[in-house]
């Protein structure tokens, strides 16, 4: 059951990507210009981690590096989305120290053998942040009105849902030491978050309407 999920979650990332690019024209022109690359790129590396997992036992540098890279460029869309000078600072700061964070990580968990959990909690606690402030900045806007024809709402939602959800479980699982069946009931749980947030993604591609 488990395995058949983790596939099925696998060929959901792929299809979303796929989605990503067939509704590119609806969006290229906005600040999610390369998402549908980010999707593909996250279709790729659980591929290559369950490649290289198999292989050596360990993929623990693919998902180090791959978190940086889908926290700084959520990071950046959201920078660039705000127009109040206030919450861009406070974007901007909390990204830093999102970095800071990740170095710090690094000098006493090795990065290429071992989960940066720190590092990980706090970039997810900051997408949260920006995505809290994204959505108290339409709340003011006529934007409101036509929200659901947005493609960053959509996708401030699935990832919004997917992060409440899998914080505890990312460190909940990091004190287990071995697989039992607790273990393997938040591997599901987390399967189910990330179809959900890639169903976001995917209505958010087929109601996303061209400004």
């Amino acid at each position: 059951m488990n395995t058949i999920l983790e596939y099925s979650v696998i060929g959901l990332e792929g299809l979303t990507a796929l989605f990503a690019f067939i509704f590119y024209k609806k969006y290229s022109h906005t600040y999610l210009r390369f998402f549908p690359w980010l999707l593909l790129y996250v279709f790729l590396n659980e591929i290559f981690a369950g490649y290289f997992n198999s292989l050596f036992g360990n993929n623990a540098h693919i998902y180090n590096v791959y978190n940086i890279i889908f926290f700084m460029y959520f990071y950046f869309v959201f920078y660039t989305n705000e127009h109040r000078k206030s919450y861009k600072l406070w974007i901007l700061i909390a990204a830093i120290c999102f970095m800071v964070t990740s170095i710090v990580n690094a000098v006493y968990q090795p990065f290429g053998s071992q989960p940066q959990l720190l590092s990980y909690i706090v970039g997810a606690c900051v997408l949260l942040f920006c995505i809290i402030l994204y959505f108290i900045e339409i709340l003011y806007t006529p934007q409101i009105l036509h929200i659901r024809k947005d493609l960053l709402f959509w996708v401030s939602i699935g990832l919004l849902l997917f992060y409440v959800g899998y914080i505890p479980i990312k460190v909940s699982r990091a004190f287990f030491e071995q697989k039992d069946n607790n273990f393997i009931t938040l591997g599901i749980v987390h399967c189910i978050l990330v179809i959900i947030m890639n169903t976001c993604f995917i209505i958010g591609f087929l109601w996303t309407k061209k400004k």
